[in-house]
């Protein structure tokens, strides 16, 4: 089940940062000061093969495969994220379904909304 995490960090200018973390997928969402998502970032798969699907309201979507780096001498380098094709929106959103019931109503509706919105023409 995902569940939130409550010490995340909040980056100055940034609306705030809410994270839930399962170990299948981690989803973090971003909200206004009146409570509005204004986007989130969902990954998955997240032991092999790891993605992450995007949603800001001024920017749409983005889907990406995320790269975790090469370790070296026991330390990981930065991830990187690069664009990715093909999304398989309902794979996804049956597993952020199934792993949503501790995650706040108004924000699952809203992830589940884009989700199923999303079209792979829309990435910039």
């Amino acid at each position: 089940m995902l569940r939130e995490l409550k010490k995340v960090q909040q980056v100055t200018g940034e609306p705030k940062r809410r994270w839930f973390f399962a170990h299948e997928i981690d989803l973090v969402v971003w909200e206004e000061e009146d409570g509005a998502i204004s986007g989130f970032q969902l990954a998955y798969d997240k032991h092999r093969n790891e993605h992450s699907i995007s949603w800001q309201k001024d920017r749409g979507y983005s889907h990406y495969v995320v790269d975790d780096g090469e370790p070296v001498a026991g330390a990981n380098h930065t991830p990187f994220l690069y664009m990715d094709g093909p999304f398989k929106s309902d794979r996804v959103l049956d597993l952020f379904l199934a792993m949503s019931s501790h995650v706040p109503p108004a924000i699952v509706a809203c992830v589940e909304a884009k989700l199923r919105q999303f079209d792979v023409s829309q990435q910039p």
